[in-house]
């Protein structure tokens, strides 16, 4: 393909937008003197014609994107703000920029209305959100505006254009098929803990994980399911009392927030050598415990990565990349143990 400086393809362009060779090169260049209808023929038609986009993006107008997600309480949420906040530093040239809001998963009406003024006020929303029937419902008004795009977790009937994260059932068989291995033949009771039932991928593991341990591990069972409410504090007290409550309980699976305080739970009661403590993301607090004992295994999900594919499909939905995008949304994720965690 001939560059875009060439009298070829600035010819191209002139033909296909129905103006003249001037009018192009005045638009390209940036020199004015140009209606705003001709204007927008032009770079209408050297974006169709998938000519060097660069010379032309900066004609087009700022996209803004409503990014909403948890609060950075939640290392797991933090390290997702800090990927967000260098990606808007970083696409000037796609012409879009990132607004990030941070709500608790409880505060259904705040996170109600943020979706109705994203679909107001920006372009396009990327969020992660418990699968509520009144945020299914906004979210479902909002894409019918603007482009939606869910993230970590997923709300299926949000009329979104694309869901972004882990497969989460996947990781929850993972996890069980962990719990498994480690419990051995002769198993034991197990206790999951979920930060709220609601959140769909919460719900994805916890599924994934009894459906493992009863396919493949019958000798273990899971004697209950507790909700930490994504409040560290409640996790540590509520495995606490389960674990003076029951003295047979040999594993524990969390799916969210509060693993030190599990720890120091386990650690009072002197029980961190009996059971078996299993949890997600990789934080400097998560890796100490690993080392430590504490824990025995970490199944980690990269949020960088996850920031970066919920841009492209936005990107790609309104055709500012020439990036091709992933086969699927669904990102990797790793398993560490004590013996291959890394360092800070």
């Amino acid at each position: 393909m001939a560059p875009m400086t060439s009298k070829t393809t600035l010819t191209a362009i002139a033909e296909a937008a129905g103006v003249s060779l001037s009018t192009v090169d005045r638009v390209i260049n940036r020199r004015g003197g140009v209606s705003p209808k001709a204007e927008a023929r032009v770079l209408e038609w050297a974006s169709k014609l998938e000519l060097d986009r660069r010379l032309f993006r900066a004609h087009l107008p700022l996209l803004r994107i409503a990014v909403v997600m948890y609060p950075p309480e939640n290392p797991f949420f933090a390290a997702l703000r800090e990927a967000f906040s260098a990606l808007d530093t970083s696409m000037a040239d796609l012409r879009m920029s990132l607004a990030v809001s941070c709500l608790p998963p409880t505060e259904i009406e705040a996170i109600e209305r943020r979706i109705a003024e994203a679909a107001a006020s920006h372009d396009g929303l990327v969020i992660c959100c418990p699968d509520h029937p009144r945020l299914a419902d906004a979210l479902r008004r909002a894409s019918q505006r603007i482009p939606v795009v869910t993230l970590v977790t997923d709300v299926p009937a949000s009329g979104r254009i694309a869901y972004v994260g882990p497969d989460n059932r996947q990781i929850g068989r993972v996890a069980g098929e962990l719990m498994g291995r480690f419990l051995g033949r002769e198993g034991g009771k197990v206790l999951v803990m979920l930060g709220l039932s609601r959140i769909q991928g919460h719900q994805d593991r916890e599924i994934g994980f009894r459906s493992v341990l009863r396919e493949r591990f019958p000798a273990c069972r899971i004697v209950e399911i507790l909700e930490s409410e994504e409040d560290r504090d409640r996790a540590g007290r509520l495995v606490r009392r389960a674990l003076a409550d029951d003295s047979e309980i040999r594993g524990i699976y969390n799916v969210s927030a509060g693993n030190h305080a599990m720890a120091q739970s386990l650690r009072a009661l002197g029980l961190e050598a009996q059971v078996t403590f299993i949890t997600h993301e990789l934080t400097p607090v998560r890796r100490q415990l690993l080392r430590d004992g504490l824990l025995d295994a970490v199944i980690d999900q990269n949020p960088r990565l996850e920031a970066i594919r919920a841009v492209d499909i936005l990107a790609d939905h309104f055709r500012r990349s020439e990036k091709p995008l992933a086969e699927t949304p669904f990102t990797p994720f790793e398993i560490y143990l004590r013996e291959n965690c890394p360092g800070e």
